[in-house]
Formats: structure tokens, sequence, C-alpha cells
């Protein structure tokens, strides 16, 4: 705390005005305001919504992908962060005039391989570089990958990616000089309990223009989302294959722990739930139906009789 004094002209008593310093980092400055980072988040929350979809759908596996910070960083720190091996591709936005690179977790590239070349494989375990064939497989996922990332930045400014290329080695990554700052999208990607890495870096020179101007907040209607048909039986596809959790709640009640530890065999606890009152039937927790008990041939089954909205 910074406490400057100063006489009072006219008690000429001396006061204290109490100033909370702010500490600044030269050598991080901060170039992008918060407005801008919670765009540049929006963004690349949906960039990350839409990669889950895809992946899922192509690789025929429960795939998740969440963006976990945005900062920003000088360049040479994201380089010697970069895990090894990892798959490092570097593409060009065309618009920009300049290249940014994303950073792929190589476990994840190999689950992927061994996905599309038919194996029923749920885990990622294998860490090393790509061979050559693996490398020009993977080329149709990172395809989906920007073109994915173009639909993103396309809520707000066209971007085209009309190239990238693929390195395992990080020093051979010279978009910028070593120095300078870089904005750094940090994701994981989820599959059956294991994490992999995926980092997405723009050097800061490249984002300067679309920052300082209005493009982020004026966010284009996304209305047509979803308009091409082929994209919508995919996503509706997809969303046929999730599993939902079903229970029917028979009844419950309240008892004291003293009581529950008298229970024996043969007791009977008397619930809540009358005989002749439907039952609530819970959807992933959620009660979304009535319905009343019964069979269906040799099953117990239950029958619904009403819908109710969740928003009531």
């Amino acid at each position: 705390m910074l406490m400057n004094q100063y006489d009072d002209p006219e008690g000429g008593e001396t006061k204290a005005l109490a100033k909370e310093l702010v500490i600044y980092d030269f050598r991080h400055p901060k170039l992008v305001s918060k407005e801008q980072m919670r765009s540049l988040r929006t963004l690349h929350e949906s960039f990350a919504k839409a990669l889950s979809m895809n992946f899922s759908n192509n690789l025929r596996s429960v795939v998740e992908v969440e963006l976990d910070a945005i900062d920003q960083v000088v360049f040479s720190e994201f380089v010697q962060s970069i895990a090894m091996p990892s798959a490092l591709y570097t593409f060009r936005i065309e618009e920009w005039d300049g290249e940014a690179v994303i950073e792929l977790d190589s476990r994840f590239c190999i689950f992927a391989f061994e996905r599309q070349s038919g194996s029923n494989s749920q885990e990622m375990k294998y860490r090393r570089e790509l061979t050559k064939i693996e490398e020009n497989i993977l080329k149709h996922t990172m395809n989906r990958v920007f073109k994915e990332l173009k639909a993103a930045w396309g809520t707000y400014t066209e971007i085209n990616i009309p190239s990238f290329s693929y390195t395992s080695d990080p020093d051979s990554i010279r978009l910028i000089s070593a120095l300078e700052p870089a904005i750094v999208v940090f994701y994981h990607i989820e599959v059956g309990g294991a994490r992999a890495t995926f980092n997405l870096c723009y050097p800061y020179s490249l984002l300067q223009e679309v920052l300082n101007t209005s493009v982020l907040r004026l966010q284009k209607s996304n209305s047509d989302f979803g308009s091409d048909p082929q994209e919508r039986k995919d996503y509706q596809k997809l969303l046929k294959k999730i599993p939902v959790a079903i229970a029917s709640e028979l009844g419950n009640t309240t008892i004291s722990v003293s009581d529950l530890m008298k229970v024996k065999v043969g007791d009977v606890i008397a619930l809540t739930q009358r005989t002749d009152k439907p039952l609530n039937i819970r959807v992933n927790n959620s009660t979304r139906f009535k319905a009343y008990p019964g069979k269906h041939r040799k099953f117990s089954a239950v029958k619904i009789y009403d819908f109710i909205d969740p928003d009531e």
C-alpha cells in the first residue's frame, strides 16, 4: 500500500490517501483487454464444442474437447512448454497475412489414426513421433479441425486457411521472434478418462488488427447455423447415439438413523408414494414424465401418460 500525504488548506491538517499498488510486468505487457478476452473465449468455446461433435462422429467414440484457459505469453515460453513428442501444425490465415500453430498431443493423433484405420481401441496411451503414413492419414482429421476453426471465426469475420504443414520439432517453428507476445488457447481432449493436450497459438501481431477493431463485438447472426442438410443430419445422428439414464421413482420416505438401525428382515418401510398415483420418471436426474407401473410381456414397465415441462 502506498501512502500519500498532503496539507488540508482549510484546517492545516495532514491527511493520508491510500493508493493500491498494482503489479505490472513490463516483460509481459497486457495487450488484450478483458472484453476482447471474453470474445475470444466465446469464439474458442464454440470451436471446442464443434470439435467434440466432429471428433465423436468421425472417430466413432465419445471425444470431449474443453477449453481450459486463454493467456498472453511470450512466444518462446509457448515453444518451451511444448511436450515432446507432439504433432505441430503450422497454418496460414490468408486474410491476416500470417501464420499460427496448433500443438496436438501425439497420443490423440495415434488414437485418431487407429480409429480411422478400423481399430476399436478406446485408449490414448502411445506417445511417439508420427510415421509418414500416420501423418498423411491424419491430414483428413486436421482438415476437419481447420474447417471448424474457420466456422468459429466466421461468426465474427471470414477467414481462409489455404494450407498447413506438419512438424514434430518445436525449434523449427519460426512464426515470430522469441520475445514477441502471443495469445495461446489451452484445451484438453478427453477420451475414456484419459486427457491429451491441444493448444492453439496465435502471434499477437496476427490478431492485432482484428482485436483493435470492433470485429469481435459485432457477432453475426447465427440463425443459419446448421442450415446445411448434411451437417444437420450428422448432428442428429450423433445426438441419437448419446446415452441417457432413465429411472422410475417408486417412492421415497424419511427415516431416522436410530429407526434404520432397528430394521430387520421382514420389516416394511412405508413410502409416501400412493399406489393410485402416477410415478415420476427421471431422465438424467431430472423429472420429465409421469407414468403408471405395469408389465410389458415378461418385463416390468411403465406407461407414460404425461410430460413435465422442465421450465415449470
